[in-house]
């Protein structure tokens, strides 16, 4: 009997949005974001709720969203909170790696703004790459290759690399350490943050 204990369960899926929707969604967070910033780090801004109900756009990113967080939750799990925000970073700026697991129990990403997917191909290839504005979801092993040294045959990396895409949503546990590398480009980048709460059904 072989036992693969306790992954990070990661969902991947592209929402179909198309880009005018993405756009004034974009333009919309930009606006808000710009309103409650209080300070010029990415996390100086007054606390707020983009899916508090009083924007269409949010609204109907939410509810395709939450489709693919179903998914990942399966048939013994269930959505008890949504909290939502954006983060805005120009040229240069990182996220330093991190959990968020004092603020929900899963969280999603959403990238209103980026390179197209080409969904005619690969969509894992294309996704799955370092870089530039690299998003990585880490592995929590002390000893995973990367942090230790040696990566055993059953093992992957230590990093799994996201290419933020448009339209693409990730989501995972919010107990996984997570960064993205410094942003290069012109035009300000956006993630668009769902942070939820989970329950467990039937114990």
């Amino acid at each position: 009997m072989i036992l693969d204990l306790f992954p990070i369960r990661t969902g991947l899926w592209t929402l179909g949005l198309d880009a005018e929707f993405d756009k004034s969604l974009y333009q919309e967070l930009l606006s808000v974001n710009h309103s409650t910033q209080t300070g010029v780090e990415i996390w100086e801004r007054t606390s707020h709720n983009i899916f508090d109900g009083q924007s269409e756009h949010c609204n109907t990113l939410l509810s395709h969203a939450l489709g693919g967080v179903q998914e990942l939750l399966g048939p013994a799990g269930c959505v008890t909170h949504v909290q939502g925000r954006e983060v805005v970073r120009a040229q240069g700026v990182e996220i330093m790696p991190h959990n968020d697991e004092d603020e929900c129990d899963v969280q999603a990403v959403y990238f209103p703004f980026g390179p197209e997917l080409d969904l005619s191909k690969n969509i894992m290839a294309q996704i799955n790459q370092s870089g530039p504005n690299g998003f990585a979801i880490c592995n929590p092993s002390w000893r995973a290759s990367g942090f230790a040294g040696l990566l055993m045959p059953w093992e992957s990396p230590a990093n799994f690399w996201i290419k933020p895409h448009r339209g693409l949503l990730i989501a995972y546990d919010a107990r996984a350490v997570h960064f993205q590398k410094p942003y290069v480009g012109e035009q300000p980048f956006m993630n668009i943050l769902i942070n939820i709460k989970v329950g467990r059904i039937n114990g």
